[in-house]
């Protein structure tokens, strides 16, 4: 399943890539492509490349939000596994080949892959490694690992999990995931964290690795402050679904880390400016940011 959001070009890419997917055997495979009211020649693109190539399917989702437009992908699903990957996605050949092995070796209710950053330009100045879950970039390692934690979450541009389980969970939540131009995440988290604290098989694997292909903006300053800014929200409903202590339906524990990271943070930023190092200045700029803005959210949260 792919959901996609005014990305026509490099959807079209991705596409071809899922079109040349090469089988070992005979397998059922049926491509969800999923258009949440894009406003771009997306549409047209698409219904042209499935009228094509048949066993794609074009689904449109009116309601903004990819939390929206995967539940609706679920919905019109078939199969009894979801694989889920982006309209940015840099896919290889092997790719649903590879995680049919591992389903047929392991059956997990989730498993997951490595996803690496395609750089086409030189990387940002300000870019760290702090950064790299805000840039999609995952790899545990080159051997499979039975996740048992909640350290080593997926992203949605690399995963498969049970049909049943999305259900199970009541899908996924509407107030997380990209809406549109809000760059709120954590859609994922929820379902992943759920299949680990219920035990569930869980499993990352390097054999399906894909790329990330950046779009110009996200190598920008303005870019990497909107995600932090609008990450808020994203810590903010993450927590508030959590079974954690709270004030008036608020989370206590999210109040107290955003102050105390506030704190942290002012004084990281000090020392890195007289130490004029530029790019952790703006880390802990960016992270002062965000925690002032949870503090914000927590206040005037219905």
């Amino acid at each position: 399943m792919l959901c996609t959001y005014n990305n026509a070009d490099s959807l079209e890419r991705t596409l071809e890539q899922l079109n040349g997917q090469v089988f070992s055997s005979n397998f059922s495979v049926e491509y969800i492509i999923v258009d949440n009211n894009s406003t771009d020649s997306t549409p047209n693109r698409v219904k042209k490349f499935c009228d094509t190539n048949p066993c794609f399917t074009y689904v449109f989702e009116e309601k903004q939000g990819l939390s929206h437009a995967r539940n609706t992908g679920t919905r019109f699903a078939l199969g009894k596994h979801l694989l889920f990957t982006d309209d940015d996605a840099e896919i290889p050949n092997n790719w649903i080949q590879k995680y049919l092995e591992i389903i047929q070796q392991h059956s997990p209710v989730c498993a997951y892959s490595k996803i690496s950053v395609i750089w086409d330009q030189p990387k940002p100045w300000w870019y760290l490694n702090a950064f790299r879950p805000y840039f999609v970039e995952l790899d545990y390692g080159d051997s499979i690992l039975h996740v048992t934690d909640i350290h080593h979450e997926f992203f949605g541009k690399n995963f498969c999990v049970l049909k049943t389980e999305i259900e199970s969970q009541g899908g996924f939540d509407p107030k997380l995931g990209r809406m549109g131009n809000k760059l709120v995440a954590g859609e994922e988290t929820i379902i992943y964290r759920r299949m680990i604290f219920s035990t569930k098989s869980v499993i990352y694997f390097p054999d399906a690795a894909v790329g990330h292909r950046l779009k110009p903006k996200e190598y920008t300053t303005e870019h990497i402050h909107k995600l932090f800014s609008d990450g808020a929200y994203t810590a903010y409903n993450l927590a508030k679904a959590n079974l954690s202590r709270k004030i008036a339906g608020r989370p206590i524990g999210l109040l107290v880390h955003a102050l105390v990271s506030t704190i942290q943070s002012t004084a990281k930023w000090l020392a890195s400016t007289i130490q004029k190092n530029k790019p952790q200045q703006l880390l802990h700029k960016l992270i002062i940011i965000r925690s002032l803005k949870i503090v914000a959210v927590w206040i005037s949260a219905p």
